[in-house]
């Protein structure tokens, strides 16, 4: 309950700032970096997760900035290209290890790649660099990880996305339809969480 509450003041936070911020500002922005502002859009999302930024905020960051299609396709670039780079990055760290323990989990937990990685991105019951990193440890083959990865990845960056491009219309039914189905992929997330926590007692 306190990680779901947590997830809704995130959320709630990152609105009330973004939505403060002046329209014309932005606009400004992009005038004067319009050659290289979705360059430096990728590259946050192609850096930053590897810090364990939060990605919510780079999506509505995107869709209050580029608005909705042209966010949605720079963030699943940036988002193939990071997701790659972290499983490679978790790979190279733990070759040294031994990996029998991780591949009994696996064995036990993984039976099918495509279809957990699938189901983490769809429904984030662990946060998304987490997911990346725990690929590469785990051995999980690149091809399956990366196309469940983005794919599973398009559906919550849709909402993320929408919610900023509506941002600055917090009085619009668009709006708070946008903030509601973020703030409703969370408590199915943490709903699911739970019951897979109990499952596994």
């Amino acid at each position: 309950m306190v990680r779901l509450i947590l997830f809704i003041l995130f959320v709630v936070l990152c609105v009330v700032v973004l939505s403060s911020i002046d329209r014309q500002i932005i606009d400004r922005l992009m005038s004067e970096y319009s050659k290289l502002s979705w360059v430096i859009y990728i590259g946050c999302w192609i850096f930053l997760p590897i810090f364990l930024f939060p990605a919510g905020i780079l999506a509505i960051g995107g869709g209050a900035v580029f608005g909705f299609w042209e966010a949605i396709i720079y963030t699943m670039i940036g988002v193939g290209i990071n997701s790659a780079i972290m499983y490679f990055i978790s790979r190279y760290f733990t070759q040294a290890f031994d990996m029998n323990k991780f591949e009994s989990i696996k064995n036990r937990f993984c039976s099918d790649e495509f279809a957990l990685v699938l189901l983490l991105r769809l429904i984030p019951v662990i946060p998304y660099n987490i997911v990346n990193y725990m690929a590469g440890v785990m051995r999980f083959n690149f091809i399956k990880f990366i196309t469940a990865g983005v794919l599973g990845k398009f559906i919550s960056a849709v909402l993320f996305i929408n919610l900023g491009n509506n941002i600055t219309n917090y009085q619009s039914y668009e709006f708070w339809l946008a903030l509601i189905l973020v703030i409703s992929m969370g408590m199915i997330a943490f709903w699911i969480r739970k019951i897979l926590n109990r499952r596994a007692r």
